[in-house]
């Protein structure tokens, strides 16, 4: 029978689907019906999805309707399934791989029991639900109309998805707000860097600049309500030079790390231009719970943490959350060369790197007798371990801080805790230092943590200890073999760099993003559309092809496109002649 050649066909490709089909008995608005040249149709809701004279020709003609966006598209997505025809002429011009949506199993049950769909199977993705899968090549929407107009909420939502992929992929133009001080400075510019080499027009506000203003409104009263007065004009002073500069960069998105002190009424102005906004919280939420203030006002809140911060953000009503770990950035956390003068000065047996917190000062104390260096701020340099801090408790930046790394025969990290004398049994996050460490090349110790499963493969990428006992063991251990260091070192940062880096947690994002769908914002864009000029001016034209050149951007204008023309060498062709001289009168 058809259906069974079809579902064994389909159960190399998708077995879940063809579980689903299989199984399926529901009640059928779907009415099976003859065309006039002895084929079949079908008819819903009294629409019907395919011609009742030749359903066969109508199919060949949607190809040819469609031929150009088939000719240059890498891969192709069909809005409906109907009963196959289309995707059967489809599948006879192109060997481009086609995912096809259609959201109604009894449709696709008639086309299985009717057509012999076997010669498509192979090889088109069949999609039921709204979810897209990524998209990082250039695509065409084929609408099947009747399908299309049966489903078009469903068909509406996927487009949306879809569109998202391909503004992603052309470049998105995303504004990144870091805060003004603190351990999330450094991470707000690795985003940049990342999204920039992704592809993307970025620009970050930088809030360090007012670092000064910070430290002296801290410095000039001990009155906490005066020093919260001067903060909320500190905010309302940067909210209203960042909403200034979006009103000129025009974003697509709004990055906002960790602490960037944005007001309110910044975030509502940006939601009422539908600006697309997104908040990485790299805290520890059971510290810092500043997150209940704000979470409410992102499209999207992304978290280092999982369980019952996920409880406590559905209690509040928040449910924009999506877990998103830390990252290490290769073009800072690298293996560095460095001079016999820089080992002496950097490398010791053990370092830690870190502010001493209240369980890192007791726990180093059951270290001193090994040759361990300690760098960082907030040490007691009145106890024991004094004469290990480096530099009297200097803030020591990432440049000497992957130095460090480097030197050190065991990087120890040690998760902070603010009331555990040890390791945090609660350790249900993964600080950047584990990411950073293993990206140089270095060799760590790291306490155990919750959230390491899944990231990396213990005892093969990193070394856990559960407690001092076990911590001074290992370190003897591993003191004493080298090589066994340097292989776990080295496969440890092959898995950093595979899949822990900030472009990593960057495509991440945006792949959250573009599953629910990016928000188109009411600024007035610039320029024109690229893929439009082409379209208008015949891609086989002389100047459709100048303009292909452009291909990957969305949009241009025409000082884009003379300033690239001032840049390039050699004659000047035809349309850039005509580009130069619009641009004088213009001028």
């Amino acid at each position: 029978m058809i259906f069974e050649k079809n579902i064994s066909e389909l159960r190399r490709t998708d077995s879940e689907l063809a579980e689903t089909l299989s199984n399926w008995s529901g009640r059928s608005e779907v009415e099976v019906v003859n065309t006039k040249k002895n084929t079949l149709s079908l008819r819903v809701n009294n629409i019907t999805l395919h011609s009742l004279y030749d359903p066969q020709k109508e199919a060949e003609d949607w190809v040819k309707y469609y031929e150009g966006e088939i000719a240059k598209a890498e891969s192709l997505y069909v809005f409906g399934f109907g009963l196959g025809y289309h995707l059967l002429a489809l599948c006879r011009v192109t060997d481009s791989p086609v995912c096809v949506f259609e959201p109604r199993i009894e449709v696709l049950r008639k086309a299985f029991e009717n057509i012999d769909l076997t010669m498509i199977l192979s090889r088109t993705r069949i999609t039921t639900d709204c979810r897209v899968l990524a998209v990082n090549n250039c695509f065409a929407l084929l609408h099947h109309k009747p399908s299309v107009t049966l489903n078009h909420k469903y068909f509406d939502e996927i487009q949306v998805k879809l569109e998202s992929w391909e503004a992603i992929r052309r470049g998105l133009r995303i504004l990144v707000v870091g805060p003004i001080y603190g351990g999330s400075l450094p991470v707000a510019r690795y985003c940049s860097s990342s999204l920039i080499k992704m592809g993307h027009s970025v620009e970050l506000i930088d809030n360090s600049r007012f670092e000064n203003e910070l430290f002296y409104a801290k410095d000039i009263s001990d009155n906490r309500e005066r020093y919260t007065r001067m903060m909320q004009y500190l905010s309302s002073f940067i909210s209203e030079a960042v909403t200034a500069r979006c009103e000129t960069f025009k974003p697509d998105l709004v990055l906002v790390l960790a602490q960037a002190p944005l007001t309110a009424d910044c975030l509502e102005h940006l939601r009422q231009k539908k600006v697309n906004t997104a908040y990485w919280f790299v805290e520890d939420f059971r510290l810092m719970e500043y997150w209940k203030n704000i979470a409410g006002y992102y499209d999207f809140f992304f978290t280092i943490q999982k369980g019952q911060f996920f409880t406590e953000l559905q209690r509040a009503g928040i449910t924009n959350y999506h877990y998103l770990p830390m990252a290490a950035c290769p073009d800072n956390h690298k293996p560095v060369r460095l001079s016999d003068e820089e080992m002496k000065y950097y490398g010791s047996d053990l370092s830690f790197v870190g502010a001493g917190y209240y369980n890192r000062r007791h726990f180093m104390r059951g270290l001193l007798d090994f040759d361990i260096k300690i760098w960082g701020s907030d040490w007691d340099l009145h106890s024991d371990l004094a004469h290990c801090v480096q530099r009297g408790g200097a803030w020591i930046d990432t440049d000497e801080i992957v130095k460090i790394f480097n030197a050190s025969g065991i990087n120890i990290n040690l998760h902070s805790s603010t009331y555990h004398k040890g390791i945090n049994p609660c350790g249900d996050f993964i600080n950047p230092r584990t990411f950073e460490i293993i990206a140089c090349g270095g060799f760590q110790l790291a306490d155990r943590r919750l959230a390491l499963e899944g990231l990396f493969e213990e005892g093969q990428d990193i070394i856990v200890f559960e407690d001092l006992q076990d911590l001074r063991s290992k370190v003897a251990y591993y003191l004493d073999n080298p090589e066994e260091r340097k292989r776990i070192a080295g496969r440890g940062r092959q898995r950093v760099l595979r899949e822990h880096t900030y472009e990593n947690r960057m495509g991440e994002m945006l792949e959250v993003i573009a599953a629910k769908g990016l928000t188109q914002s009411l600024w007035p864009e610039e320029g024109e559309d690229v893929e439009g000029l082409i379209k208008e001016s015949g891609s086989d034209s002389e100047l459709g092809q100048y303009l292909s050149r452009f291909s990957d951007k969305r949009r241009i204008t025409l000082s884009e496109i003379t300033e690239e023309i001032s840049g390039s060498e050699g004659e000047i062709s035809k349309p850039e002649g005509i580009f130069m001289l619009m641009n004088e009168f213009v001028r």
